[in-house]
């Protein structure tokens, strides 16, 4: 395993709000490394947010701050493997979260969250700051 850490959207919200318990952490390590959904997802909330003018330019500056990992054709191999198993499972789980998994599992990242969806991820390493 790597050991590199990946921050789940959920984590990085919380930090990005100023969740001390969290933001410790986040700032000891290395580097950031965000799933490009993770990317998308916070941008979206950004955006869709009832402050956006004042949320935009912070999740941006956060964004620079980040490592953000593209998809490529592995992560799609992954990505199949683990929506096949899910849904064998009978443990659907929302698609950005399967994609999320995927590029974990991928790269053996170590993926903090607070989201259970992705207990069901079988192989997949987590941690709940």
């Amino acid at each position: 395993m790597s050991g590199e850490i990946a921050l789940d959207t959920s984590a990085a919200v919380r930090f990005l709000n100023g969740d001390i318990a969290i933001a410790a952490r986040v700032l000891a390590l290395p580097e950031i490394i965000l799933p490009i959904v993770v990317v998308g997802e916070l941008l979206f909330g950004a955006e869709n947010s009832t402050r956006p003018l004042q949320n935009l330019p912070r999740y941006l500056e956060f964004l620079e701050a980040c490592v953000a990992v593209p998809l490529g054709k592995e992560t799609a191999v992954a990505y199949a493997q683990t929506r096949l198993m899910l849904k064998r499972k009978g443990r659907p789980i929302p698609m950005n979260d399967v994609w999320i998994a995927a590029q974990c599992l991928e790269h053996r990242w170590v993926l903090v969250t607070d989201d259970t969806d992705f207990d069901y991820v079988d192989g997949l390493v987590l941690e709940h700051w």
